[in-house]
């Protein structure tokens, strides 16, 4: 495909952006607009996550329901919109990731609008459901959109500065979430998620280029055999830890989501069009950084809920206290993801993702030291040391499998990567839940994070079968 001789007057001051590799002449400050545009985005539409789980209650009193039931106001839309991601990355490879990328954000802002008008409990899961499932719209997108525009020696550099936005925005939906509900209830968590998305989109419009679009016939056999069975096993994996879910559902769950992924596999070696081409399955750097994301995600999400358990029971931390200590790992993460993306950048894929598993494995291990010790600074040393070594380790698995796609396949890539790191982070809550469940309320933290630890280790073996490029002489992004 040939350059285009100029980019439309709309959008002069973004690059352009082919199916070819990027240009040598390329200049990381003309780039740096389409960073800040889905970085936003990404900010907009996940900060409501966070405060919403603390404000279950409210929600359950206002509809008149258990709060467990008030809790899939959270799960279910977590759960529907990870199995949409291969989807969504698919999407935009064929109709073109900014359009995309559009679509998510001002149709989540609407959904996410409308969730002030909820009637009862129902409704409110369903239209949150809908604002999330297009929210994750925008993340393979925002992904596939940086790797078009990045050359190679720049990606780990550039999926670091993306990756902040993530913390960021939970760091976010802490700090001005709570005064908010305080003063005005929790449906205006939805009225600010409204604006911050139109403001976001209006930006968006402005800044992002679009990709190139390929056609393609759609794969509806091969959608609804991902989606269906991925959403069972979703659901399966988030209800080990309740206790009014019956053995029968789950195992029909189980046969459901086993079943319709062997014959998703089937149906696609066969299909000419694939949902997800099986050849992505070939390359080393695809699969690695797909375990390395699953096996870091696992222990790291369980411990976001068992953690401030352990603080209350072992040190007697309030609530407030133990939220704003956690913070200490949020804003440690924020910080080392650039930071990852830099050392990926100079030393490989490989030694970023390895350091990050190391020092994500032992801020595990000291929690449990910690609490057991009733060690303050030991626990706050632990806390730094899992963000941090998420922060190096994310990023560079992430860059690297678009070394293993075509630029076509960058949007699908980005979604199963992205899903692998949801089903991670589902499986880790429940895994933690379960184990915090059992024993009657008499918590092991050493035991219990030790486990977490040796998970996070296991990531140590793919992470080495990664091939790292060659990113020598670049400049800063």
């Amino acid at each position: 495909m040939e350059r285009k001789a100029a980019n439309p007057p709309a959008r002069a001051a973004a690059p352009s952006v082919t199916a070819d590799p990027p240009a040598p002449s390329f200049d990381p400050a003309a780039a740096r607009p389409v960073l800040l545009a889905v970085m936003v985005g990404v900010i907009a539409t996940g900060f409501p996550f966070t405060i919403l789980t603390v404000a279950l209650n409210l929600i359950a009193d206002d509809f008149g329901v258990s709060e467990a039931l008030s809790a899939w106001t959270v799960s279910a839309p977590m759960l529907l919109s990870a199995a949409t991601l291969p989807l969504m990355g698919k999407i935009g490879d064929m109709f073109g990731h900014r359009r995309v990328f559009l679509v998510g954000l001002l149709g989540s802002s609407i959904f996410a609008g409308l969730c002030i008008f909820a009637w009862d409990i129902w409704s409110l899961i369903i239209l949150r459901v809908l604002t999330m499932v297009l929210a994750g719209a925008t993340s393979p997108s925002a992904i596939a959109l940086l790797f078009h525009i990045y050359p190679p020696e720049h990606r780990a550099q550039v999926i670091g500065w993306w990756s902040m936005s993530g913390p960021g925005s939970a760091a976010l939906g802490l700090a001005i979430g709570g005064p908010i509900v305080d003063d005005f209830g929790w449906t205006s968590v939805f009225v600010v998620q409204a604006a911050m998305g139109v403001a976001a989109w209006l930006l968006a419009v402005r800044l992002l280029p679009e990709t190139p679009r390929r056609p393609a016939v759609f794969d509806h056999l091969g959608n609804v055999l991902l989606i269906v069975p991925l959403a069972c096993l979703l659901f399966l994996i988030g209800s080990l830890a309740e206790e009014n879910v019956g053995s029968g559902l789950r195992l029909l769950l189980a046969l459901v989501g086993v079943g319709g992924l062997a014959a998703f596999f089937m149906v696609e070696r066969q299909s000419s069009h694939p949902m997800v081409p099986m050849t992505l399955f070939q390359h080393r750097n695809f699969n690695a950084p797909i375990a390395v994301n699953f096996l870091i995600q696992a222990p790291y999400t369980g411990a976001l809920v068992a953690t401030p358990i352990v603080l209350m029971t072992y040190l007697d931390f309030s609530v407030t206290f133990a939220a704003l200590f956690i913070l200490l790992r949020t804003a440690s993460l924020t910080a080392a993801s650039p930071i990852g993306g830099w050392i990926a950048t100079l030393y490989g894929e490989r030694f970023g993702a390895l350091l990050g598993t190391v020092l994500q494995a032992l801020g595990l291990l000291f929690v449990g030291l910690g609490a057991a010790w009733e060690s303050m600074s030991l626990l706050a040393l632990a806390l730094l040391l899992q963000g941090i070594g998420h922060g190096f380790a994310l990023p560079p698995m992430t860059s690297i499998i678009a070394t293993a796609v075509k630029p076509a396949d960058f949007g699908t890539a980005s979604g199963v990567h992205r899903l692998s790191g949801q089903i991670g982070s589902s499986f880790g809550l429940s895994m933690f839940g379960v184990l915090l469940s059992t024993g009657n309320g008499d918590i092991d933290p050493f035991r219990l994070f030790a486990l977490g630890a040796f998970i996070t280790l296991l990531a140590v073996a793919p992470a080495i079968f990664v091939r790292s490029q060659n990113n020598a002489n670049i400049r800063r992004v």
